[in-house]
């Protein structure tokens, strides 16, 4: 890919001709965080102010966020929702945004000062319709969340993405079904169904004020382990061809006994949730039209890969079984994740990298 370098848009009468852009963000019981994202979305963005307007929606909140807003920042307008309906409270900002991108940000995190100015430079040069960005921690600049968890180009990390409002127009924006978590990865499944471009930025990162990663066996006890792995399976069955989605179920039932066996058993009540969120998505089935965007992320998704795919083939896991029940919890044969990653790395480039069905 070209390297993108940032010049002005030029109109007819050379003048800069940058676009409207709404800032949205969600807020829950964050009050003093989201100060600070305001602060830094205002004050310090490289970007011409009269070209900016931001929406505060106000999930419910208890802390009083919504009325620190109106009494600090009286240019931003505040959506107050009465009941807290998750990720989905997004929507209620898009349906007010004016701009002709949305760039929607959690309310603890915000991009560098010229981060707006540079995904929109890159976006006009490439024709893509939604930028994701890399994600550091505030407290640690060297730990990125985007690493920890690899997105790439088939997902993106939704505390900041800045996206064309006509995509959020077509798409009607975050499946209210989910609550918290993979609601990026249902978005983006239909989002290349329909045909829109993604352009990733990773040399343009977002700080994100929160706590830094736990040890893999922490999180396997966690809620996020559990609601994710319902959401993979509701969202394979509503929108992954039978096929994919079957597939997809029996990687994600055999991925929490590898873990129960491996780590610990409270990864076995995550099936449960697993059978329940495939349920919910064949209530809601709604198929993608393109064979290969069902394809594509079946094979090359990681948390929809079956484990074997990502280890060891299935073959020599059986033929190695009973060594490893005896030594549970010890030392295994190096399985071959960076195999996988390096095999698909169109789809999680280390640069600026573009992806279109």
């Amino acid at each position: 890919m070209e390297q993108l370098t940032q010049t002005e848009p030029r109109g007819e009468e050379g003048t800069a001709q940058w676009p409207s852009v709404t800032v949205v963000l969600l807020v829950y019981n964050r009050r003093d965080e989201l100060r600070t994202t305001l602060q830094k979305m205002l004050y310090e963005l490289d970007y011409d102010a009269e070209l900016v307007d931001v929406v505060v929606v106000d999930n419910a909140s208890t802390d009083g966020s919504g009325d620190m807003v109106r009494q600090e920042f009286p240019q931003v307008t505040v959506i107050r929702r009465e009941e807290n309906c998750g990720v989905s409270g997004f929507n209620d900002g898009f349906d007010a945004a004016r701009g002709e991108w949305v760039l929607a940000l959690d309310d603890d995190c915000y991009l560098p000062a010229g981060g707006l100015k540079r995904g929109l430079e890159a976006a006009r040069k490439t024709g893509m319709d939604l930028v994701s960005f890399g994600v550091r921690a505030d407290d640690n600049p060297d730990y990125r969340f985007d690493h920890r968890y690899k997105t790439g180009l088939l997902t993106f990390w939704g505390c900041a993405v800045l996206i064309r409002r006509e995509v959020l127009e077509a798409l009607g924006g975050y499946d209210p079904e989910i609550f918290v978590w993979a609601n990026e990865l249902e978005f983006m499944l239909r989002f290349f169904d329909a045909g829109f471009g993604h352009l990733h930025l990773p040399d343009v990162v977002a700080v994100h004020m929160k706590a830094t990663g736990r040890p893999w066996q922490d999180y396997l006890g966690m809620r996020e382990y559990r609601l994710n792995t319902r959401h993979f399976a509701y969202i394979a069955a509503k929108l992954l061809k039978p096929r994919h989605a079957a597939g997809t179920l029996v990687a994600l039932v055999v991925k929490n006994l590898r873990d129960a066996w491996r780590e610990d058993r409270v990864a076995l009540k995550a099936i449960p949730g697993a059978l329940a969120g495939f349920i919910g998505g064949l209530r809601h089935r709604d198929p993608v039209s393109n064979p290969k965007v069902s394809e594509t992320y079946r094979r090359s998704f990681h948390s929809f890969a079956s484990p074997w795919w990502v280890s060891r083939p299935l073959s020599e896991i059986v033929r190695g079984l009973p060594r490893e029940l005896l030594r549970r919890n010890g030392s295994r044969p190096p399985g071959r994740r960076e195999a996988y990653y390096a095999e698909r790395a169109r789809f999680y480039p280390k640069t600026t990298q573009t992806l279109k069905f």
